[in-house]
């Protein structure tokens, strides 16, 4: 537990003023920014609550921001050659891959808290009939989905940064599996079942951020976003077990 905290902050602190993640963080939240004033001015005049046009304006770019975060995390010490003390360290590779992952998605939810900030706190001041759509327990919903699929995003990105020693080939890597596999496994069921466009909308995953938005829970939600973000880690540890015996 103690090498699994150690390494958690020692990555959280490698972080700090870094490239490789404050860049990332900005580009995340002036993207996801323009997005939701891109749907507020679409939906004006709608049914779209508040929390809903946030979390549909920030969810599709999530994958993006934990493909760049978590691209470093053993890509750059195995290109440095730092593979090989860490290897030789009698850490355990769940405590290193389970250390690493919570840094990225820390760095996440202070991405998300602070995309949150102004559609809670500013746009109320500016629109005064907005301040009675406001509803803090929504927003906390709308933000839990998105950290539950952040989850599965940088537990992917941690797995894939351990095949490659290239920073660049991970994050695309890691973008095509997290962005590009839903989608095409989406069209490929239209292509098969095309009835489910009624059913699912337009994406899955931005329907279960509506959903929680408006108070509709679904235990099976959860349960696929935690079977996912373990299997991710879990293969992460058995190809780091690999390194090892290599």
């Amino acid at each position: 537990m103690r090498a699994l905290q150690q390494t958690w902050f020692r990555e959280l602190w490698s972080f700090r003023g870094s490239f490789y993640s404050g860049t990332p963080v900005a580009a995340f939240l002036a993207v996801s920014g323009w997005s939701f004033v891109m749907l507020l001015r679409r939906d004006e005049g709608g049914i779209s609550q508040l929390q809903s046009v946030w979390g549909c304006a920030v969810a599709p770019w999530l994958p993006i921001l934990c493909s760049l975060l978590t691209m470093r995390l053993f890509a750059v010490e195995r290109s440095s050659g730092m593979i090989e003390l860490l290897m030789a360290s009698p850490v355990r590779e769940r405590d290193l891959v389970l250390g690493k992952f919570l840094s990225s998605l820390t760095l996440v939810a202070l991405a998300l808290f602070c995309s949150m900030i102004f559609p809670v706190f500013i746009l109320p001041r500016i629109s005064e009939p907005l301040r009675e759509c406001i509803q803090p327990v929504a927003f906390m919903a709308t933000f839990g989905i998105l950290l539950l699929q952040s989850c599965a995003w940088c537990a992917a990105g941690t797995m894939i940064s351990v095949l490659y020693s290239n920073q660049a080939a991970a994050a695309v890597t890691s973008l095509i599996l997290c962005s590009g596999m839903p989608i095409v496994v989406y069209f490929g069921i239209l292509v098969w079942i095309p009835s489910v466009r009624t059913e699912m909308a337009w994406m899955p995953l931005l329907v279960h951020v509506v959903d929680f938005s408006t108070g509709l829970f679904s235990s099976g939600v959860f349960v696929f976003y935690s079977v996912l973000s373990v299997f991710f880690l879990f293969a992460c540890s058995k190809a780091l077990a690999l390194l090892r015996l290599r």
